[in-house]
């Protein structure tokens, strides 16, 4: 088991409209994106659909109908996630909810914990990949290895991925664990 540690104060805000482009993204977003390998500024991302980043039709879904429950007056609605990199396991919190006076759709996402742990190489982007796919979980970061959710240092022990070069390329899904709980911060108490 790994114990996480509070380390990363910094609070990360995005709304988009009602037509899903991003309005706003703050200076913590911004620096938070270009740790992350993702170096963008104000006029990169504003004006762009948040969908388009989000690549996995399950994911696409939890999103949409969240942002749907805020704009019929529901919520906020508040859950945690991982946001791993490839030295560390990062717990946030997200905190979703109708901006005033704007009636945008506001994203609060707050680094709750930081474990630090050997780089795992499968998490690494620049990395060569072949082409069979390893599935991560959008929410909690495990990997889908024959329908077992595991965490990444587990399934590349039990996938042998050490063995093998290049390694399978990675992209995102959402566990069956993690769409229950995201449907029900959706359906409300």
């Amino acid at each position: 088991m790994y114990l996480f540690q509070q380390i990363d104060s910094r609070t990360f805000l995005h709304r988009v409209d009602v037509h899903g482009r991003l309005v706003y993204v703050n200076a913590a977003w911004l620096a938070f994106a270009a740790e992350n390998g993702w170096p963008v500024t104000t006029e990169d991302v504003l004006g762009q659909p948040l969908m388009s980043s989000i690549t996995d039709r399950g994911t696409h879904y939890l999103y949409g109908l969240l942002m749907t429950r805020l704009l019929h007056g529901h919520g906020p609605f508040s859950f945690t996630y991982r946001c791993d990199a490839p030295d560390c396991r990062r717990l946030l919190r997200m905190r979703m909810f109708v901006h005033q006076p704007t009636n945008d759709i506001g994203f609060q996402n707050k680094i709750l914990h930081i474990d630090r742990r050997p780089s795992q190489t499968l998490l690494e982007a620049q990395r060569p990949r072949a082409a069979d796919v390893v599935i991560f979980c959008s929410f909690c970061k495990r990997v889908d290895v024959h329908g077992v959710w595991m965490e990444v240092e587990d399934a590349i022990l039990r996938l042998r991925l050490f063995d093998r070069a290049p390694l399978p390329a990675t992209r995102h899904g959402v566990c069956p664990d993690c769409a229950h709980r995201v449907a029900r911060v959706a359906d409300g108490p």
